[in-house]
């Protein structure tokens, strides 16, 4: 049984505004705690032109993954699933700069993945996809004692 499209756009939006809300969050405390003002974090999180293309595509990518890949079972879901959230996430962050004229345009998407990776971006990516995961539809989940 194929995970239907409107369960698969709710996870795929469930993954992608959760994790950026997660990261946002840990941005924003940074911005408290170094007194920084909210100018830098307002042009990052919320105002970058970037992000938004950077979050339709992961809800893009992400429905159709998980609409167009067989059942699995939820850590393969998890590892397909995650590693589609951080081809997008470097490929975005790759395009961003080569655009920008980067002389090292895969440098820099690989600094936005560490950057995603201390903000807990990425992490809270993965953990949305594991718990999204088992209550989607098609996945079969094993439970305790079969």
């Amino acid at each position: 049984m194929a995970v239907a499209w409107r369960g698969a756009v709710f996870y795929a939006l469930t993954v992608a505004l959760g994790s950026w809300a997660a990261g946002a969050l840990v941005g924003l405390a940074w911005a408290v705690a170094a007194w920084d003002g909210f100018g830098f974090w307002v042009s990052w999180w919320v105002t970058n032109p970037t992000v938004h293309v950077f979050l339709a595509v992961t809800v893009l990518a992400l429905t159709l993954v998980r609409r167009l890949t067989a059942p699995a079972p939820v850590w393969r879901v998890s590892l397909i699933d995650g590693g589609a959230y951080l081809l997008v996430l470097l490929l975005s962050a790759g395009l961003s700069s080569w655009w920008a004229g980067s002389e090292a345009p895969a440098d820099d998407a690989f600094v936005m993945a560490v950057f995603a990776m201390i903000t807990l971006q990425l992490p809270s990516a993965w953990l949305l996809v594991y718990v999204r995961a088992r209550r989607l539809g098609g996945v079969p989940v094993r439970t305790a004692g079969r």
